[in-house]
């Protein structure tokens, strides 16, 4: 299955979601089409599953953040996070092809939430004293700004992507400086 899930990669990367058919990936794994199908019954489930293994990597990679979080100022947090992103979208070739692909092949509403609770874990080891709701609402919004991200990124030529990455490093880490600070235009942020 895995050897499957890695031809997909490659298709979708080399051709986009759109143009990929389960023939060329077939194809390109070196398996007969009946064996393809007989794990994934279309293109949507096996696009589904790259999704979740993407899913699962990504949320493993930020794991060992969360534990450091408690250690690092806001700004290091920052550039950890968006320069592990950056790692992980040039070492995953179809995630940008994947971002385009219909939401039905979107990885399992459960993973989604893994996710957005390891930013959240990540977002209270800085902030040990604000509530699991408002981590969550920010782990949320901090995944979607890293999302813009990755789709810009590929977009970009070589040579404007580090500049980019700057661009967001300093607006996720306005977004955070804003939302994580005690107080703010004289009131206590909830």
């Amino acid at each position: 299955m895995a050897g499957l899930l890695e031809a997909a990669e490659g298709v979708i990367a080399q051709m986009g979601y759109e143009a990929a058919t389960m023939s060329a990936i077939a194809d390109r794994a070196g398996a007969a089409i009946g064996s393809l199908y007989q794990f994934f019954p279309n293109k949507t489930c096996i696009t589904q599953a790259l999704r979740t293994e993407y899913a699962k990597q990504f949320d493993s990679l930020y794991a060992p953040l969360e534990v450091r979080a408690r250690t690092l100022n806001r700004e290091t947090l920052v550039s950890h996070l968006i320069e592990l992103t950056v790692s992980f979208v040039e070492t995953h070739p179809a995630l940008t092809a994947l971002l385009d692909a219909p939401q039905s092949t979107r990885a399992p509403a459960a993973m989604r939430k893994v996710l957005r609770e390891r930013f959240a874990g990540v977002l209270l080891a800085q902030s040990p004293r604000m509530s699991k709701l408002k981590a969550l609402r920010m782990g949320t919004v901090a995944l979607h700004i890293i999302k813009a991200l990755n789709q810009l990124y590929v977009e970009l030529p070589p040579r404007d992507r580090r500049r980019i990455v700057q661009e967001f490093k300093m607006v996720l880490l306005s977004y955070l400086n804003a939302r994580m600070d005690r107080r703010a235009n004289g009131r206590v942020r909830k």
